[in-house]
């Protein structure tokens, strides 16, 4: 893949935004077909239970895992594994479908998919078979083929990630994990971050004693999470600054095969990144007269030109109040409900301007209409914001200036 230089622009490539010269540049990796980067599936029996199928996974290290019934694919990965009462039930009573993607895809597409069902892979279908699957890290490797040192991380870190103490017991990480959909905690230690806890750290709590019988493993598993994290987690984890360049960052990543890498400033943590940070770096582009880019929207989803159509509709009428929107980036989330096959809807809209970023978050069933909902709010709020600069720039202007 060849690499794209920035510091050669053109006149006219001085006038796009970064996130167009980025999204240019990205173009190859976007397009790619995925058999480049197709790996054997990890695949699971639904009738095996909870603790056998987390057993598997700590031994290959697999996030995520799958099943195919011929017509569904169902997944499960770690997140849903530490939600689990009972660890001699079924897996398959924590499965649920999932979307797949053919040989044929782009890795663009994978990582549309990686990001909106916020995992770590993509399982592939060819001849009603499940033959592989894209993994995120891969994505994250043909990324550190691009020459992306002139991105800083703190154009993408997330900020103020949450954290635990070392003292604090196992529970309270997994409850934080799971209500915030988050599988990287940093831990204090005497106030500095000591090591990274993880969902797959939290998944070694599952495993039963030898020789425990199995009415007393859901006992043994609460006994566990009472136990502080004390020093459960991975040390081998980068650390650099909120200005390091993404290609430093990613080759860090890369070299000691850690899912996150942690961004720090005099000391004091400031961020972090992880795999689906950079997943998302493959956004996709809406036509638009205003650059708009999307996060997390698989090009299978049955309203996802719908979806692009009215985002894009936002800004051309938030632009006729606003005429200052200089790009907008709508964000994508899928969240799984247990107790329902209806999958729940987190949309984040962000308008930048030359002034400031304004953020709008929704959440629904209908993903068109939690666009609906934000964009009702956007140009709500924003036109009133301008009508307010209007009203104050006219007070300020001398009588003889006006007339």
């Amino acid at each position: 893949m060849g690499f794209y230089n920035p510091a050669r622009l053109t006149i006219t490539e001085n006038k796009m935004s970064s996130s167009q010269i980025m999204y240019e540049q990205l173009k190859n990796v976007r397009e790619a077909r995925i058999d480049s980067i197709l790996k054997p599936v990890t695949t699971i029996d639904p009738s095996s239970s909870i603790a056998k199928t987390i057993d598997m996974m700590l031994e290959t290290n697999s996030y995520d895992v799958f099943s195919f019934d011929g017509k569904d694919v169902l997944t499960a990965n770690a997140r849903d594994m530490l939600n689990s009462r009972n660890v001699s039930n079924d897996t398959g009573t924590l499965l649920h479908k999932t979307q797949k993607i053919s040989k044929n895809d782009t890795v663009g597409n994978a990582a549309a998919m990686i990001s909106h069902y916020r995992t770590r892979s993509v399982p592939v279908i060819e001849d009603r078979q499940l033959v592989g699957q894209v993994y995120a890290k891969d994505i994250v490797s043909l990324l550190n083929q691009q020459n992306l040192q002139w991105i800083p991380a703190n154009r993408i870190l997330v900020p103020n990630p949450t954290t635990v103490k070392n003292s604090e017991p196992l529970a309270a990480a997994r409850k934080i994990m799971m209500s915030m959909r988050i599988d990287h905690l940093p831990v204090i230690r005497s106030g500095k971050v000591s090591q990274v806890l993880t969902s797959m750290h939290l998944l070694q709590a599952f495993r039963p004693q030898e020789r425990i019988g199995s009415d007393m493993r859901g006992l043994n598993v609460l006994k566990k999470f009472e136990s502080p994290i004390g020093n459960l987690g991975s040390t081998r984890v980068p650390n650099c600054t909120t200005n390091a360049p993404l290609s430093s960052i990613i080759d860090d990543m890369l070299k000691v095969d850690s899912t996150c890498c942690l961004l720090t400033l005099w000391d004091n943590l400031h961020g972090i990144i992880t795999y689906k940070d950079l997943v998302n770096l493959l956004e996709t582009k809406v036509e638009s007269e205003v650059p708009l880019y999307i996060i997390g929207l698989p090009e299978d989803l049955s309203n996802a030109e719908i979806v692009k159509t009215k985002f894009s509709k936002i800004i051309q009428n938030l632009r006729k109040v606003y005429p200052e929107v200089e790009e907008a980036k709508a964000s994508i989330k899928t969240v799984h409900n247990p107790t329902s096959n209806r999958n729940h809807y987190q949309v984040t809209v962000r308008i930048i301007t030359p002034y400031q970023s304004h953020s709008y978050v929704e959440l629904g069933w209908d993903l068109a209409k939690a666009f609906d909902a934000v964009g009702r709010r956007v140009i709500r709020n924003l036109s009133k914001r301008s009508k307010r600069r209007w009203k104050t720039s006219i007070r300020k202007f001398d009588k003889k200036d006006i007339f």
